[in-house]
């Protein structure tokens, strides 16, 4: 049997050895894991051209679902011709804070035993709430810039000091367009420099065809470039905040009416005001009314939680996860015929079956004779 000393002396070697290993460069590698800490992970990749005898910039990636190699893909391309290494949490997501600020700390100090890495032009990427956590970490770290994909700054606060270059983006459909349209404005106001782009598509990373022109301004080889005043931008901010209450206000019996109007809207064949509102609307309504779900029973608030519920498939009727929690909630309430209509919903749009089995509140509906059938 080995002595303690011995086991901690191999556990030394083996993440010696794993630092020392070479990584595959000019491709996207899934997984570089952490030896001495079991489940932390990242996503990489780094250029073929990459030597260790000189250091080199690197982009650290965070994104919402802890899904690492979805922005260090987006960005292995142009990040080849630029230049840059990549790497993307698979463990920081949206939630608790300091199990996120573990797994940067664990990636960044990985990547500097592997990898030659210049201080001076270190960088951080991030969507959503990704996009919050890597300002917050460049402020207080010092990076050198920020791509910040559909979001700004943690609780939506602007610094008096703002000491790195910022590259921000955002969908014309994004639900969160307008903060990041005013965040540009109110930063252009006080003369601090940065650029603001906006895309084609929703509440999402900054599509491929984006990322070089954000490593350049990263670099400095692009200007700055802030928002145009729009009236046109104020105007349709109104309307999302009208439509948005209109509908939570609703009562049960209204509110189906007012999303189908919301989804036909949504749906027009040409782009136009009333479309990108729609749309923005719907994303908020819909991630928004999940994510309050599962707070709401987290916290065994049941009735809240399958309120919530409702809106979020009401908009969204093929989210298996709102379907999901709307079953555990009606169940928690002992409605177990109308749990067992959402779970068929949730199973139809892909929910695990794994994830219902295990599920204790689900405790009583298990034994009724749909289940099973539902489960086969």
């Amino acid at each position: 049997m080995s002595s303690p000393r011995q086991v901690m002396a191999i556990g030394f070697l083996a993440a010696a050895l794993a630092a020392q290993t070479p990584l595959r460069k000019g491709e996207v590698i899934d997984q570089v894991e952490l030896p001495d800490q079991p489940g932390q992970s990242y996503a990489l990749y780094i250029p073929s051209g990459y030597v260790p005898d000189r250091a080199w910039p690197i982009l650290y990636c965070l994104d919402p679902g802890a899904r690492g190699r979805i922005p260090v893909e987006r960005f292995s391309a142009a990040a080849e011709k630029a230049g840059v290494l990549v790497a993307g949490s698979n463990n920081s997501r949206n939630g608790p804070l300091r199990p996120s600020q573990d797994a940067i700390h664990l990636m960044f100090v990985d990547t500097h035993k592997r990898l030659n890495i210049d201080e001076s032009r270190i960088y951080a990427a991030g969507f959503s709430g990704g996009a919050r956590l890597a300002l917050g970490w460049a402020l207080a770290g010092h990076l050198a810039g920020v791509i910040a994909s559909s979001a700004g700054f943690l609780n939506s606060t602007v610094p008096k000091q703002v000491p790195l270059r910022i590259f921000f983006t955002t969908g014309y459909d994004d639900f969160n367009h307008d903060e990041i349209y005013r965040l540009s404005r109110e930063l252009a106001g006080r003369g601090i420099p940065h650029r603001y782009v906006e895309f084609e598509g929703g509440h999402e990373w900054l599509p491929e065809s984006l990322t070089a022109e954000a490593l350049a301004y990263l670099a400095g080889a692009t200007p700055p470039r802030a928002a145009e005043p729009s009236k046109q931008a104020g105007r349709d901010a109104d309307s999302f905040q009208r439509r948005v209450r209109e509908i939570e206000s609703a009562g049960d019996a209204a509110r189906p009416a007012l999303v189908r109007q919301l989804q036909k809207d949504a749906s027009g064949a040409t782009d136009s005001p009333e479309r990108r509102v729609a749309r923005r609307v719907m994303g908020s309504l819909s991630i928004g009314s999940a994510e309050q779900a599962s707070e709401t029973l987290s916290k065994r608030q049941y009735s809240d939680a399958a309120r919530y519920a409702s809106v979020a498939v009401l908009v969204r009727p093929e989210n298996g996860g709102a379907w999901f929690t709307l079953a555990v909630a009606r169940a928690a309430l002992g409605d177990s015929r109308r749990s067992l209509e959402a779970l068929e919903r949730a199973l139809v749009h892909g929910f695990s079956r794994d994830r219902v089995q295990s599920e204790p509140l689900l405790e009583k509906v298990r034994r009724e004779k749909k289940y099973a059938e539902l489960m086969k």
